[in-house]
């Protein structure tokens, strides 16, 4: 019930022209890794309300592009021009598929979370099967060298995802940012220098 009461980050985000509190975990994250270059090409998977595309849009400047997925619709205003909105799941052919036209990305950034059921361990195993799509998707579309954030609910899939990612990533950290809800369980993974060959040697440290 207080997740749908207006806290600090909420009014916050309000003030400053976003939809939603989530712009300042992607802020904190972006502060403290650097992810987001200008010029970047990003695709933003769980994108609505909007508030995450509407940060990397202003991160990656006129020259950037920003890709939109989610299966609601993103209240996204117009003057964003660098933003590209698809609505669908992003992780079916249909989708897919249009992200390799705009592909490969510099940077892929998920803040999806599943339908929550009250039900811990099934609200954790649906989210570790985003994670793992979100993984799969940057096997597909993510540039060389490039980095991969999402969002994950703890519950016993953390080692497995962690290793999963040092296979495929130089870097991998996990973070929970200060403008998490209190009682929220989710973490999020920070996996920079992609390889290719999904074999990159590990030199980041968990956190």
């Amino acid at each position: 019930m207080n997740r749908s009461r207006p806290d600090h980050f909420t009014h916050k985000a309000k003030q400053a022209g976003f939809p939603a509190r989530s712009v300042f975990k992607l802020q904190e994250i972006d502060q403290k890794y650097r992810i987001l270059k200008k010029g970047a090409s990003v695709l933003d998977i769980g994108a609505a309300p909007g508030s995450w595309s509407m940060w990397t849009a202003g991160q990656t400047g006129p020259k950037g592009r920003v890709i939109s997925v989610d299966l609601k619709e993103c209240t996204i205003p117009p003057g964003y021009q660098t933003i590209t909105v698809l609505q669908g799941d992003a992780f079916s052919s249909e989708i897919q598929d249009k992200l390799k036209q705009y592909g490969p990305f510099h940077v892929i950034l998920s803040d999806a979370a599943p339908a929550t059921t009250g039900n811990r361990t099934v609200d954790t195993a649906r989210s570790a099967a985003l994670a793992e799509s979100c993984i799969q998707t940057a096997r597909n579309l993510l540039h060389p060298g490039g980095n991969l954030v999402f969002k994950l609910f703890q519950g016993g899939d953390e080692q497995h995802i962690m290793r999963e990612l040092k296979s495929m990533f130089r870097s991998v950290k996990t973070f929970k940012p200060k403008s998490s809800r209190k009682d929220s369980f989710e973490i999020f993974f920070i996996a920079g220098g992609f390889s290719v060959s999904g074999a990159a040697p590990h030199n980041g440290k968990e956190e």
